[in-house]
């Protein structure tokens, strides 16, 4: 009896978790007409050979998961660094649309997640005691 009780509160919880559970995807991380076009300059560009996101891609480039709403940073940095490149970006002569675009593809992946992950230390129970103090 009990191991058919267990599996039934299996079954519920799996289907509680898989439909009703699961949030949607955030409007922000929705990808209106200017963050698809700048998707496409994403590729077309080839900006993955330097930068990643959520740590995947290239190396040679910072992480972009989110630059366009990190502190200190934000779409206004973006854009400039899009526009004019760096030391180490060369400067890809994309338009001031071009530009827009892009920050707008930025801003919604941004919306999708932050990375890298917290790190947290789990205790034998699946619970965290403390965040590290530097806030990790």
């Amino acid at each position: 009896m009990i191991f058919f009780t267990l599996v039934a509160l299996f079954v519920l919880q799996s289907g509680f978790t898989y439909t009703s559970a699961t949030d949607g995807v955030k409007a922000a991380a929705m990808l209106d007409g200017r963050a698809r076009e700048g998707e496409r300059l994403y590729r077309e560009y080839n900006c993955t050979a330097c930068h990643q996101f959520y740590g995947l891609g290239g190396y040679m480039g910072p992480d972009l998961t989110n630059v366009a709403t990190q502190p200190g940073k934000g779409p206004g940095f973006a854009r400039a660094i899009i526009l004019h490149g760096t030391q180490r970006m060369p400067r890809l002569g994309v338009t001031e649309a071009e530009a827009d675009a892009l920050v707008a593809y930025l801003q919604a992946v941004a919306a999708t997640g932050t990375y890298p992950i917290r790190h947290v230390e789990l205790t034998p129970w699946g619970t965290y005691p403390e965040l590290h103090r530097d806030g990790r």
